[in-house]
This record gives C-alpha cells, structure tokens and sequence, in this order.
C-alpha cells in the first residue's frame, strides 16, 4: 500500500453517481500534500484552491459562492475532475470518530456504495485520515523554499 495515493484509479469509490454536484457544495475536503502537488502542477496556486482550518489543523479546498472552487454550476462538473482530490476521491466514503469508515447518507446514491467497496477502501480511508495532518508540514517546507519528496507510509 505504499504507493496507494499515487494510483489515483485504485482509491476511486465505484458505486452509481449521478454527478448530482452535491457532494461539491459546502464542502470541507481535506487536502493531501500530493493533491497540492497535483493541483499545483496544473497552474492553481494554493491561495486560489485552498485554506488552511486553524480548528482542525488542516489544509482544505475552498468554497466559492457555496460550492468548492473548482465546481462548474452551469456544468455541474469538476473543473479538474482527472487531477481531483483524493478525498473526492473516496466519497461518498466518510469517516466517524465513532464508528470509523461509513457512507455519508448526504450522498443521494450513497445505496449504490457495494458493502465490497466499504471494505476494500477502509484501510485507503483510514491511511488518509491519517496522512491529512502531515499537509500543513509539506506547505510550511515548500513555503519556506526547501525541496522535499513525497513520502507515501
């Protein structure tokens, strides 16, 4: 599983998304240090895409008229659907404090998410719960002009 984050294809959730577009309204996804990387290499910079949440101590995307940053409204798409996130990614796959990896019932297709998925994708979503912490490390080195690599654990 060292690689896992790099295989986006692999941490896709399958189940029947209507592309709906509600999963992009007022959301708070958390970003990984190799989702910066991605969207940055697009051209984005991080001020435009991202916030940092002091509560939290996490890196997510903003929201822009209620919706995150790179959804189209007249499309209902993702701007950059091919190099999005890795928790957009996941979900409808959610985690609990309480009860661990779940679908979100917000989802209106979250019915369609396989029992299968759940647990094939539970140790992806627990690794990412994980590794969204190490985000703001990778801005404040970047920031401060040190070249790193990517660590994947």
């Amino acid at each position: 599983m060292s690689n896992v984050f790099k295989d986006l294809k692999y941490v896709e959730v399958s189940f029947k998304c209507t592309l709906c577009g509600l999963c992009c309204v007022n959301t708070r996804m958390e970003l990984l240090p190799e989702d910066i990387e991605r969207i940055e290499q697009l051209g984005y910079s991080l001020n435009y895409f991202a916030e940092f949440d002091e509560e939290y101590g996490v890196w997510r995307l903003k929201n822009i008229n209620g919706h995150c940053v790179f959804f189209d409204e007249a499309s209902k798409k993702c701007r950059i659907y091919e190099n999005r996130p890795v928790g957009c990614r996941l979900y409808p796959l959610n985690y609990d404090d309480d009860y661990g990896v779940v679908v979100d019932k917000y989802c209106p297709q979250w019915g369609t998410v396989p029992v299968s998925e759940v647990k094939r994708l539970r140790p992806i979503v627990e690794l990412f719960v994980r590794r969204i912490r190490e985000t703001d490390e990778y801005v404040r080195v970047k920031r401060a002009g040190i070249r790193i690599h990517l660590r994947i654990h």
